[in-house]
């Protein structure tokens, strides 16, 4: 009996062991990965003798610690052509987005940052949750590890620089802070110029802060999966006649239309019933 008892004591504590391993706090989590990795040492990307994304740079170094990767050990895209000069121009803005993208995977942040091309330029996008708090457009203890290394990025390159802010159409709740999206987001890419001037040598007329608001989705608001996908901040380093292959354009919400019932003319001339444009709370 005491050898059962002492079996049964002990698969009672492996499972209770394995169901506590299954509810992992996905936030908790990220901000443990974090807290070892800033231990590490890779959230210092500037360094003095790293490989650069252009000639000119100091670079975002791909580091662990002490250990750096030697420069001749890394990837012959990680710079990008002869001639460069620090502008990242329609060709080499596939290259320069693969380094990049290097760089943010190395410092494990690949879940909650993406590095595309489209019309715009070359877009590094945020998941809100690697920046702010739900609601807030305070920056949270996680945002230096990636903002240190895109400062990094915008201080070896002359390409204007715009910070959008973005978000779902969950309305806020009566005792939020802000009265409406439209101030959360504009608030939320503000903060993030406000960090890139003070982390970096970069001159302030290079940076515009954009709230969006809801207006320009990724995907539908209609699910939880959607909704987490609207709610970001894209650093957009602008490309000037740059057009991105394959590009698809999304259509933007026209919020007047929906507030106000606008139609086409040759319409009926009923008014469409005013709506209040949603917000976002996370």
């Amino acid at each position: 009996m005491e050898s059962y008892a002492d079996a049964m004591t002990l698969l009672l504590a492996f499972f209770i062991m394995m169901f506590a391993f299954a509810l992992v706090d996905e936030t908790k989590f990220f901000d443990f990965r974090v807290g070892m990795v800033t231990a590490l040492g890779i959230p210092s990307p500037v360094t003095e003798h790293a490989e650069s994304i252009l000639l000119d740079g100091s670079g975002i170094a791909p580091t662990l610690g002490d250990n750096m990767i030697p420069a001749d050990d890394l990837a012959d895209d990680t710079t990008v052509s002869d001639g460069a000069e620090g502008t990242i121009t329609p060709e080499n803005a596939e290259v320069v987005r693969n380094a990049i993208e290097r760089d943010f995977d190395t410092l494990g942040a690949s879940e909650y940052v993406s590095v595309e091309l489209d019309e715009r330029g070359v877009v590094i996008r945020f998941d809100s949750r690697i920046l702010f708090e739900s609601g807030s457009a305070e920056l949270n203890v996680n945002a230096p590890v990636v903002l240190d290394a895109t400062a990094e990025v915008i201080a070896e390159v002359d390409n204007g620089v715009d910070v959008e802010g973005h978000t779902d159409n969950v309305p806020l709740n009566a005792f939020a802070r802000f009265p409406s999206n439209w101030e959360l987001s504009g608030a939320r890419a503000s903060a993030v110029v406000r960090y890139l001037l003070d982390t970096a040598p970069l001159a302030p007329s290079r940076l515009a802060a954009v709230g969006m608001a809801e207006t320009r989705p990724r995907m539908s608001n209609d699910s939880e999966s959607g909704r987490a996908e609207n709610r970001r901040v894209e650093v957009v380093l602008r490309v000037e006649g740059f057009i991105a292959p394959e590009l698809q354009l999304i259509e933007p919400v026209d919020l007047f239309d929906e507030e106000f019932g606008r139609q086409d003319e040759g319409d009926s001339d009923d008014e469409g019933a005013p709506q209040t444009p949603g917000s976002d709370n996370g």
